[in-house]
């Protein structure tokens, strides 16, 4: 918490979702009557002193709209992070519990899931579910589901080679209890951490469905719900659009924020009490290249319980140039372009003979620079 106060992006991020929060709680008993109140005499208007942000096609006032729908909006989005992360979470269970080749069958169909666009993964879903709310919960629960079981398969298979694990198993205890004692309590901060960035995806993605009427349909509505009513008169009166775009803008990026610093505070939290032993490197000796914009010699990343997922990988990157980095789900692209990125995951470590970006020694940075 202390952290969290001194941050200023996680203190922002804290203040945002407290507001929104409390904006669902009071908003429909205050707003309520400004919100559905129709006005023949003030259809489609723009800002003015009666009504801050305009009026939409039966002259209700939109910025009231915008606080009452507060509550449905983060309500559905809470709905579909419940379904998303226990969703994902039993996926990235089962080939604990299954046998190998039923098992490996649930990770490929976890990989193929992940490959495929979330939003249009969830469209699908919801045209098969049915349109509206709750085919649209449904439909983000489900893209958000494969994000979860893949943390959940990796960090579960980390923890599945500690020595308590091999215990347990000598100890003929059964799967499921080895899951639900041993395997889950150690993985469950990060997954806690990642519910509250869900949580804004969901949020976005159910406004993305509302606006394209595939979400909330009327006489509901929520801020996705507001900004396809309103598109149709952007061009003339624009200001019907900006409560529910920044009520939408906002929220998701509250929740982005705070997750990203619970994240970041609790890998400061555990640094403290000890961390894994750096992968060495001998320093390159050759001289750098000039015309190189990104340099890298001998990356390694690696995590406790000998787990190396990159091992001396050496690219480099001239201006104008683009390098793919190929291999198949798992073999260590994501976690090469984090290392050069310095966003590995606690508790992984980075070392590397050489790493320039710009010319600049990214080993020698601190995180602020």
């Amino acid at each position: 918490m202390r952290r969290l106060l001194r941050n200023p992006a996680g203190l922002l991020g804290a203040v945002i979702v407290a507001v929104m929060v409390l904006l669902a709680i009071v908003g429909p008993p205050i707003w309520e009557d400004a919100a559905t109140r129709m006005n023949p005499k003030e259809i489609s208007q723009g800002a003015s002193a009666s009504h801050l942000l305009g009026t939409d096609a039966l002259g209700r006032d939109l910025l009231a709209r915008t606080l009452v729908a507060t509550r449905l909006t983060l309500g559905l989005a809470f709905l579909a992070t419940l379904i998303g992360t226990v969703t994902g979470i039993l996926l990235g269970t089962l080939p604990q519990i299954l046998p190998r080749r039923a098992g490996r069958a649930v990770i490929a169909a976890v990989d193929l899931l992940v490959a495929f666009p979330a939003l249009l993964l969830a469209m699908f879903t919801a045209v098969v579910a049915g349109l509206g709310a709750q085919g649209a919960v449904l439909g983000i629960g489900v893209a958000l589901a494969p994000t979860f079981a893949r943390l959940t398969h990796t960090m579960t298979a980390s923890v599945a080679g500690s020595d308590y694990i091999a215990a347990a198993r000598m100890l003929r205890v059964p799967r499921h209890r080895i899951l639900t004692r041993h395997v889950l309590p150690n993985i469950a901060e990060p997954l806690i951490l990642n519910t509250a960035q869900a949580m804004g995806g969901a949020l976005l993605g159910l406004s993305a469905m509302s606006f394209l009427g595939m979400g909330v349909q009327a006489p509901s509505y929520d801020w996705g719900r507001l900004l396809n009513e309103a598109f149709g008169h952007v061009y003339v009166t624009p200001s019907v659009v900006v409560a529910p775009a920044l009520a939408v803008s906002l929220s998701g990026l509250g929740f982005m924020l705070l997750g990203d610093t619970f994240a970041k505070a609790a890998a400061h939290t555990r640094e403290t009490v000890g961390k894994p032993v750096a992968p060495e490197a001998t320093p390159a000796r050759d001289e750098p290249a000039p015309d190189a914009v990104l340099e890298v010699r001998d990356l390694t990343v690696a995590f406790p319980g000998d787990i190396t997922p990159v091992r001396q990988v050496s690219l480099t990157v001239r201006a104008g140039e683009i390098v793919g980095l190929v291999g198949e789900s798992g073999s260590g692209k994501s976690m090469t372009a984090a290392a050069i990125g310095q966003i590995v995951p606690y508790p992984g470590l980075v070392g590397s003979a050489r790493m320039r970006l710009g010319g600049a020694d990214l080993d020698g940075l601190t995180d602020s620079e």
